[in-house]
């Protein structure tokens, strides 16, 4: 699906991209994130289509303490998506560039786009497709957890679909490595997903943190909104929607 273009899709110029378009040929605005672009584009020696998520990291939009974090997080990023290379149901990272102004990462081109996407058009699935989803999902998070990664994000907007309709988990950015008996404590993730220790801990200094057992629960949240066609806590006023998951009130629908 391709997506207008607006003033903040524009390429970056040859100067700042050099490598990256010696390689590659951008086309296509495909998606956009809160601070990059996704673009299909063709590999020129091959002919080949991949996807590259651009993110523009100059001080006209970012601050110098900002600058660093996203690069930081990129480069982390970049780095587990190595370590998980190969896995069927994860999305596999071909090349990574970094300039003064821009990075780029390039990955297989996902056609099917989102399973948000296809979930909004099919309203709900049946018992049998969510379950093959749900098992290459959780594959997925078992390989990622026994390599002592948590996501941290897991939601249908980061799972996508190739053209055999199988899943390939995406969006690596608030992933990091955990060792065991680690705890984490920093808020982050997408409200509806979040367990509810990811909140209290943000709301008690006392909290002793959360674990790998977030992406669990993100799993089930998944799980609940393919079935039910709709998420299991929502509320359009967000702070009730998080009492909500904090205390554990959701209801089924009559089948």
């Amino acid at each position: 699906m391709t997506l207008d273009v607006g003033p903040e899709d524009e390429l970056p110029d040859w100067a700042a991209a050099k490598e990256f378009y010696q390689k590659y040929d951008p086309k296509d605005v495909i998606g956009r994130g809160v601070s990059s672009v996704v673009r299909r584009c063709v590999h020129r020696a091959t002919g080949h289509e991949f996807a590259v998520k651009i993110m523009e990291v100059t001080a006209e939009r970012l601050s110098p303490e900002q600058l660093e974090e996203v690069r930081e997080a990129t480069r982390r990023e970049t780095h587990i998506l190595r370590q998980v290379a190969g896995h069927p149901h994860i999305i596999t990272l071909i090349d990574s560039y970094e300039s003064s102004s821009f990075m780029f990462l390039v990955f297989d081109l996902m056609r099917k786009g989102e399973l948000f996407d296809y979930l909004t058009e099919k309203v709900a699935l049946s018992e049998k497709e969510t379950r093959s989803i749900m098992r290459s999902l959780l594959e997925a998070v078992s390989f990622l957890h026994a390599n002592n990664i948590v996501h941290r994000d897991l939601k249908p907007e980061n799972i996508l679909l190739d053209d055999n309709m199988q899943i390939r988990l995406s969006d690596f950015g608030f992933s990091c490595h955990l060792e065991p008996g680690e705890k984490l404590r920093e808020l982050c993730g997408t409200p509806g997903y979040l367990a509810p220790e990811i909140l209290k801990c943000s709301m008690d200094e006392t909290h002793p943190g959360y674990g790998k057992e977030v992406d669990l629960w993100a799993c089930g949240v998944i799980l609940f909104t393919l079935l039910a066609g709709s998420p299991p806590f929502w509320h359009r006023r967000q702070i009730l929607m998080l009492r909500m998951i904090m205390e554990g009130q959701y209801q089924f629908s009559s089948p």
